[in-house]
């Protein structure tokens, strides 16, 4: 770790004067601040946060932060600016650069309990957003306190007059190593690897390089504008070259990664998505074969068939609020092993520290493959390992994640008025988050969305035909409050 040659100033009254701020309060979201680059998050809203957050840093006996950032264009200077907010207000900070927001997790794991940071990013969101995940003691800042920072950088804060010290670090050579020297990969596998551009590509090129991996990439370099497609995995249309690629060059497999590299999909060699709840369906089996008993938790976009594999090998399934900051909450609380949710956001707390981690999660997956490779005899062909691991499991029909565009004044307010009229008879309804309507052949979801401007369906069941009447009743109920509502079905 090394110093910055230059000292940071205290914040000065003219910087944070209430009077030239204006707080956007749409930007503060269930579990992270998140909006328009520029207009809702420029410079002077980092620098009035970073401010804010030293208040609550110091008086819970916090003298560090660590801040990192994705490759977004604003990216720099917002972290710049929330920097200056940290040091001008008496912490100091250490600068990991351009990094994922795994490897941050990973050196504030590192710092100890005592240890927080924040990353600039906004996630899968395409390019003209960014924001700040906060997280302190190894849990995310959301909910409650969201609203408390909110309210703090709406006030008229008293800075105490000190400087902090800036300084720089490189973690990402000890976070590969940590991973790699964390799991065993006895098989080279050729691998397609679509990073959407974002923070993670070359640390996917470094990492499953020296796992001995082939590889060939899809959109590693990092490049703020994103050029190709947003770097968001969980839409199925990001996925189709690395699908189409996978193929053409007869690779084992692929992986798609998001912007700051905390969410994974992966290809099977035959070109067919692996959702996040499917790969959850392997890594529980893998962890209660060795840990019979043992909670894993998922959210209620998560398939049903995921529930009952869970209880089939002996597990205790535990269903949550969809978000990272919720997934992993419970995971914490819970002691659970692993916990996912089906964007691909998956939390190892067996061998690994509990946070989401795509490259983790994927290093994961390949260690199960060689396992599978070893102990199937019948399976010459790696290219259809995860094929076969995927036949092992209870089928079903599903769709991936609808959406319905809903402006980010309404969303929530639509969500109650459907949860107050529409009634489902027959159904069991859960309101964890949203209605999860359950049904003996299926189920159905819509919830608001907590990151974008949109309300989310999916839908599950034994077969075809049983999902077209689950669709079909959704619709049904939804349409007096939802215009065309049968066109996003």
């Amino acid at each position: 770790m090394t110093k910055d040659a230059i000292n940071c100033k205290s914040l000065s009254e003219e910087m944070i004067s209430p009077t030239v701020f204006e707080l956007p309060d749409v930007v503060f979201r269930d579990y992270d601040i998140r909006g328009y680059a520029q207009t809702q998050i420029n410079d002077q809203f980092a620098l009035r946060l970073g401010a804010t957050l030293a208040a609550m840093f110091r008086n819970h006996g916090h003298s560090t932060a660590y801040v990192g950032r994705d490759c977004r264009l604003s990216s720099p200077a917002l972290a710049e600016a929330l920097r200056t907010g940290l040091t001008g207000a008496g912490i100091d900070v250490i600068d990991l650069g351009a990094i994922t927001t795994p490897a941050l997790n990973f050196a504030i794991h590192q710092g100890g309990k005592s240890a927080c940071g924040i990353m600039v990013t906004a996630s899968h969101n395409p390019s003209e957003y960014n924001g700040f995940k906060i997280i302190v003691r190894d849990k995310v800042i959301a909910g409650d306190t969201l609203q408390q920072i909110k309210s703090m950088m709406a006030s008229d804060l008293i800075f105490i007059g000190q400087s902090g010290q800036l300084f720089t670090e490189e973690i990402i050579p000890h976070y590969l190593q940590k991973i790699i020297h964390n799991c065993s990969i006895n098989q080279p596998f050729k691998m397609v690897i679509d990073a959407g551009n974002g923070a993670a590509g070359p640390l996917a090129i470094s990492l499953f390089e020296q796992l001995g991996c082939s590889l060939v990439p899809l959109f590693c370099e990092p490049d703020g504008h994103f050029p190709n497609h947003d770097p968001n995995p969980s839409d199925k249309s990001n996925l189709q070259l690395l699908r189409e690629t996978v193929q053409s060059t007869q690779a084992d497999l692929g992986l798609a990664f998001d912007g700051d590299g905390d969410r994974l999909v992966a290809i099977s060699g035959n070109g067919e998505i692996i959702w996040p709840d499917q790969l959850m369906m392997i890594f529980a089996r893998d962890i209660l074969l060795q840990n019979p008993n043992s909670k894993i938790v998922f959210d209620v976009k998560s398939s049903d068939r995921l529930n009952r594999l869970v209880h089939k090998y002996s597990g205790d399934p535990v269903i949550c609020k969809t978000g990272h900051a919720h997934v992993r909450e419970a995971v914490q609380q819970t002691g659970a092993l692993l916990g996912g949710e089906f964007s691909g956001h998956i939390f190892f707390n067996d061998r690994w520290h509990g946070f989401d981690d795509g490259l983790y999660a994927a290093v994961r997956l390949l260690e199960i493959l060689c396992a599978h490779h070893q102990n199937k005899a019948q399976t010459n062909c790696q290219s259809a390992l995860l094929d076969q691991i995927i036949s092992e499991f209870e089928d079903s029909a599903y769709t991936p994640e609808l959406l319905i565009p809903v402006s980010e004044s309404e969303k929530f307010s639509l969500m109650k008025t459907l949860a107050t009229n529409c009634k489902f008879n027959g159904a069991k309804i859960i309101t964890i988050d949203g209605l999860r309507v359950e049904y003996p052949q299926g189920w159905g979801l819509i919830r608001a969305s907590n990151t974008s401007a949109y309300l989310t369906m999916r839908f599950e069941a034994n077969n075809e035909s049983e999902l077209e009447r689950i669709k079909k009743r959704f619709s049904d109920e939804l349409s007096p409050f939802i215009n065309h509502v049968e066109q996003y079905l």
